[in-house]
This record gives structure tokens, C-alpha cells and sequence, in this order.
């Protein structure tokens, strides 16, 4: 199975790919892959900065504006359980995530996050072992 992940293309920019996870069927309409390990897991809301704004309100205090991009920080999944996800790549790719979809957060992989949705939305992490310096891509076995 393949689910979608921040790459790093080969001028160094960040991009979109997929993460090639191996999965085994254990019914008709289930699959499930291996164990993995993860070292911990949050779910909560993640819709406004710490100012009280979207990104992109006329508002939100940043110095780099409403499109200001940020890094992966350490390797994590995140599924988005409630709400819309709108992320730009540093190669300009955007895409949207709804609720159901989950994306591999690949450490170094320059992007911008924005939750333009009128429901908010509620994230699910899964955080792996690894810093936010580890930017070859996961291997999930």
C-alpha cells in the first residue's frame, strides 16, 4: 500500500511522494501492516496559531507571512481525523487532506500547513523514532 509523504527531490527541495508501506490482508476488507515503532502519539485540534488567527488571516502574527513554511521537525504521521488540511510543498505542489487521509511528515521537507475549514480539525500524530536531522526517507518494514 502506498500513502502519501513529504519528499526531498534531487536539487533538494521539498516535494510530494509516497511511502511504500507493506501490509497483509487479514480479512476481505482489512489489511494491516507490520508493528511499528513508534515512541508517542497525541490527537487534538489543530486549527489556529498561538496568536488566535488561521494562517492565512490578514491577522496571524508571523514575520514570514501567510505563507511562511516550516520544516518536518522529527519523523511523525499525521491522520486527519475531523476537518480539511491544505499544505503547500517548497516546490510549489499544494494538496489537500479530509478526514481519513494520512501523510508521512518527512524530517527536512520544507512546507506550509493551513486548516481552511470551517469544522475544526482534529489531527492525529504518530511520532518515530528519529530526529528532526534524519531526512533519508522512513522504511517501513
Amino acid at each position: 500500500m502506498k500513502i502519501q509523504a513529504m519528499g526531498i527531490d534531487q536539487n533538494g527541495r521539498s516535494c510530494t511522494s509516497f511511502l511504500e508501506v507493506p501490509v497483509h490482508a487479514v480479512s476481505e476488507t482489512e489489511s494491516l501492516s507490520n508493528k511499528q515503532p513508534g515512541s508517542n502519539w497525541r490527537l487534538g485540534p489543530r486549527a489556529i496559531s498561538s496568536d488566535g488567527y488561521r494562517r492565512t488571516d490578514p491577522r496571524y502574527g508571523s514575520a514570514g507571512g501567510i505563507q511562511e513554511m516550516h520544516l518536518g521537525g522529527e519523523p511523525h504521521f499525521i491522520g486527519l481525523m475531523a476537518g480539511h488540511n491544505e499544505i503547500t510543498m517548497q516546490d510549489g505542489t499544494p494538496f489537500r487532506m479530509c478526514p481519513g487521509e494520512f501523510l508521512y511528515v518527512r524530517p527536512g521537507a520544507l512546507h506550509h500547513s493551513d486548516f481552511p475549514s470551517l469544522v475544526l480539525p482534529i489531527i492525529f500524530n504518530l511520532y518515530m523514532p528519529g530526529t528532526a536531522q534524519d531526512t533519508q526517507q522512513l522504511k517501513i518494514v
